[in-house]
């Protein structure tokens, strides 16, 4: 889609919002997404697949937690969605101990493939945590996608063999999971501009989770006698 046709749905959208909330109509959510390459993106409908920014015109009749669940978040729901960031954490190190990768590393595929959601399914059929293609899945020896332990080891495996395609060139392997090594190959290297943001994004989580886990280990170092 070319730019123009693109603003032309993003204010036709934004037109639908506010006649929408203008309305008072029982349905007047209108859902604020970002997609991976920075544009907003306006919707009638939740999506799994974009990044949700805020819902626009909650209805007041909503109950507490259906506006959580939309994104109206208090306080205590924010700490725990943090948390949540970190609930797989036990899993993602058995992965890479099991597959010789760092353990920053994998958690921050996982962060951009779907921001921790076990449930998530992108447009094009990838599904889990690190958002497994079909084929993929059953490359991997994974039968159930939507399990964590499954999903976190299949993907890491594949990461891991793309580690030894490409001689642990952080760039080409990211690159080969978000486009495809066919694509890496034929391009010789990064393919899109889309996946050349992929890279960027996961490799920035990559040095804050990694120092993360540098500072966890300095505060629980025992003092120096």
């Amino acid at each position: 889609m070319n730019h123009g046709a693109s603003s032309l749905v993003r204010i036709g959208l934004l037109c639908l919002a506010l006649i929408v909330l203008a309305t008072g109509s029982a349905r007047a959510e209108i859902y604020k997404y970002e997609t991976e390459e920075g544009e907003v993106v306006l919707s009638t409908e939740k999506r799994d697949d974009l990044k949700l920014i805020e819902v626009l015109g909650v209805s007041p009749k909503r109950s507490k937690s259906e506006s959580t669940a939309t994104g109206e978040l208090s306080s205590r729901s924010k700490v725990k969605i943090n948390a949540d960031q970190n609930a797989h954490d036990h899993l993602i190190r058995e992965a890479a101990a099991a597959y010789g990768l760092p353990f920053a590393f994998i958690k921050a595929v996982v962060k951009i493939e779907s921001n921790f959601n076990t449930h998530a399914v992108s447009r094009v059929g990838a599904m889990g945590l690190m958002q497994l293609m079909p084929a993929t899945a059953e490359d991997m020896g994974v039968t159930d996608a939507f399990d964590a332990r499954q999903n976190i080891f299949g993907g890491t495996k594949y990461l891991r063999m793309m580690a030894n395609k490409y001689n642990g060139d952080i760039n080409l392997v990211l690159a080969a999971y978000n486009a495809g090594p066919g694509n890496v190959d034929k391009y010789e290297g990064i393919p899109f501009e889309s996946t050349r943001g992929y890279v960027q994004k996961v490799y920035s989580w990559y040095k804050e989770y990694e120092s993360l886990e540098s500072q966890a280990t300095t505060e629980s170092a025992p003092p120096a006698p």
